[in-house]
């Protein structure tokens, strides 16, 4: 039938077909002419899938959503992800929650961004959440929505179009580690620290999860190699990381210092039979007594990339900080200002050779003030 009126409405009504069964519905104007492209886009969405009566999601909310999202999603994760999505989704469902999947909208949420941009950090009430920490939480948030088109509760995901904040604004400018500030850190770390500077620069690992809850069982000094649980970060992770003399003789040594039965090689001073849950007070303390800018723990494992790059393949880098891609180190790589200079250098000499340096100004040869003055004679 296509457009019609129907009495007693001032609306033109549309007719359509979808499961051999046939649906009327009202278009909500009385220009035909948009009626008619309502029609039409209608029957669009039909041929495309993109529509359907009686979406689950209209009577499904968010709150139901998060329980399945969990079910189906965190079997595969590790501890520390899944404590990381829960934290996100806390914040999701205390704005979403109640709301119905077919009334969460686009800019709906691109207003839980921008509220959640104004609240106060949880560390630092004097300052507001990073945007880094919005956009984790708006990631968290489309993984669970694709979930709800994938299983058809609703026909897009309002989510996937939400532009996020720029994180590279809030970053701090990344410097490499110079040797004489190693030397300071490491002068004025506790112990403890000391020995953990040293393995995460040796080892290129990351802070907690492949550094301060080690345990001694999983460092084999026969063959110098520390073998990582399955409980990591990505499958390659899980590859043995490769010991350095000085990283094995600093833990020979820090063992037999520690005269510990804790499992742990960095055990809670509170509870030696759990591991250290956070140095961040003690690295900033270390970083303040030794004079050093304030830089995160974890740019260790930069450092280490680094230093290794400028002296092994890309296929050795590789594997040292065990990436899935050999592109991914480009991210890591700090100051490589030295290498680019020292290679620009060189094309200079072999283009150039020694040349005098560049006359900012056309200027004639000095003229002696006797000669200028006999030569107006």
């Amino acid at each position: 039938m296509g457009l019609y009126r129907r009495r007693g409405s001032r609306f033109w009504w549309m007719s359509y077909t979808m499961n051999d069964e046939r649906y009327f519905e009202s278009t909500k104007t009385t220009s035909k002419e948009l009626a008619n492209k309502i029609w039409k886009r209608r029957e669009g969405e039909i041929a495309l899938g993109l529509f359907k009566v009686g979406w689950p999601g209209e009577r499904m909310t968010f709150a139901q959503l998060c329980e399945e999202f969990e079910r189906s999603h965190f079997a595969g994760l590790s501890e520390a992800t899944v404590r990381g999505h829960r934290a996100y989704l806390k914040h999701l469902k205390a704005f979403f929650g109640d709301r119905r999947l077919d009334r969460i909208t686009t800019r709906l949420v691109e207003e839980y961004r921008d509220y959640r941009r104004q609240q106060p950090s949880k560390l630092n009430p004097q300052q507001t959440l990073k945007g880094a920490s919005v956009n984790r939480e708006l990631e968290c948030l489309k993984c669970v929505l694709d979930l709800a088109v994938q299983r058809e509760y609703i026909a897009g995901n309002p989510a996937a179009k939400v532009k996020h904040f720029n994180e590279l604004r809030e970053r701090p400018v990344r410097k490499m580690l110079t040797l004489e500030e190693e030397q300071r850190i490491l002068e004025a770390a506790p112990p403890y620290l000391r020995v953990a500077i040293i393995l995460l620069s040796q080892t290129g690992g990351r802070t907690y999860s492949e550094g301060m809850s080690l345990r001694w069982d999983q460092v084999d000094f026969d063959a110098r190699v520390i073998r990582l649980d399955n409980n990591v970060k990505t499958p390659g992770s899980v590859e043995p990381v490769p010991l350095s003399e000085y990283a094995c003789d600093v833990l020979k040594a820090w063992k037999k210092e520690q005269g510990s039965t804790s499992p742990y090689i960095f055990p809670s001073p509170k509870y030696p039979d759990r591991p250290i849950l956070s140095v961040k007070t003690a690295w900033t303390s270390t970083l303040v007594r030794a004079g050093v800018p304030h830089f995160a723990i974890y740019t260790l494992r930069h450092v280490f990339c680094t230093r290794l790059s400028e002296v092994a393949p890309d296929a050795v880098v590789q594997r040292a900080m065990r990436h899935t891609s050999p592109e991914t180190k480009r991210r890591y790589q700090l100051g490589m200002a030295e290498q680019v200079r020292e290679a620009v250098e060189k094309v200079n000499q072999r283009l150039y050779g020694k040349r005098i340096a560049l006359h900012f100004r056309d200027s004639q040869p000095v003229v002696s003030e006797e000669l200028a003055t006999a030569a107006s004679n």
